[in-house]
């Protein structure tokens, strides 16, 4: 994936500055140029408008704007009323931003900070998942002073817990601090700073810490608000629309793949599950 990059130029850079000098080589200490990387990056990646044509010229018609449901086999994007006996649901997921402080324009979903074009000197990350963690020691490396903060016990929650240990002590010997069992219920601007408060989750003293930029990887929300689910009888949760193992839904008819049924969101999953034939 395109943002993988960033993982790429991070690592490279750690390689020069720890690797370099012990084994002969004679270099100074790798700076990152992140507009330069954005660059790479966003050559790596067909944009939006080259897949639409892709489309057309395999003989897809396209329709641009908001869909929702008419009934079970009738969709509604603008003025056009679209019907088929078979529908699958992709419209993916947004960052889950929590109702914290009044420095709402600080935030920034892991999409927008892959966007930023220069290095925040202090990064605050909210969540200690995959995407927190990836980012987390990428920015690091960059040259951000990083800080991950997770109300989870652990690290990585969902991967064996030796490993995640073991993961743990890695960051930290990178000098990452990880703060874990805590919250962070508000930001707010002083001065020329911004300050997070943290809150442990079983009680005791709060701390402050001061940032730059604020990540939030605490989680992603389904875009199904507009689909009008409710008229074509579709199941939902907290997460997203309810599937079985084959991506079907409670309605005959209508399937759901991707980040909108909640159940692992990241792209190459969401990939696999629209174009696999061993999941339809």
């Amino acid at each position: 994936m395109p943002t993988k990059a960033y993982l790429v130029a991070a690592g490279l850079a750690h390689s020069i500055n720890t690797l370099a000098n012990e084994r002969g080589i004679e270099v100074g200490p790798a700076t990152t140029n992140l507009a330069k990387v954005k660059a790479w990056k966003d050559s790596l990646k067909k944009p939006q408008q080259k897949w639409v044509e892709g489309l057309h010229a395999a003989g897809f018609d396209t329709y641009e704007g908001t869909a929702s449901f008419v009934d079970p086999h009738t969709v509604r994007v603008g003025e056009a009323e679209l019907n088929a006996d078979r529908i699958l649901i992709a419209t993916g997921s947004r960052t889950a931003v929590p109702p914290i402080g009044d420095r709402k324009d600080r935030l920034g979903g892991s999409r927008q900070r892959a966007r930023d074009r220069r290095t925040a000197r202090r990064l605050l990350v909210c969540g200690a998942g995959p995407v927190g963690l990836e980012f987390g020691q990428a920015f690091s490396r960059f040259g951000s002073k990083v800080t991950i903060v997770d109300a989870v016990d652990e690290i990585a929650p969902h991967t064996d817990h030796h490993a995640a240990m073991e993961l743990r002590e890695a960051l930290t010997d990178e000098e990452i601090p990880i703060i874990l069992g805590s919250f962070v219920p508000k930001l707010a601007a002083r001065e020329e700073s911004n300050v997070a408060t943290i809150t442990p989750r079983e009680g005791g003293m709060e701390q402050e810490i001061e940032f730059d930029c604020f990540l939030v990887a605490s989680g992603r929300r389904p875009n199904i608000e507009e689909l009008n689910l409710e008229v074509a009888g579709v199941e939902t949760y907290k997460l997203g629309i309810v599937v079985d193992e084959r991506l079907r839904t409670n309605v005959p008819g209508i399937w759901a793949a991707g980040d909108v049924s909640g159940q692992a969101l990241f792209t190459p999953v969401a990939q696999y599950e629209r174009g696999s034939p061993s999941r339809t």
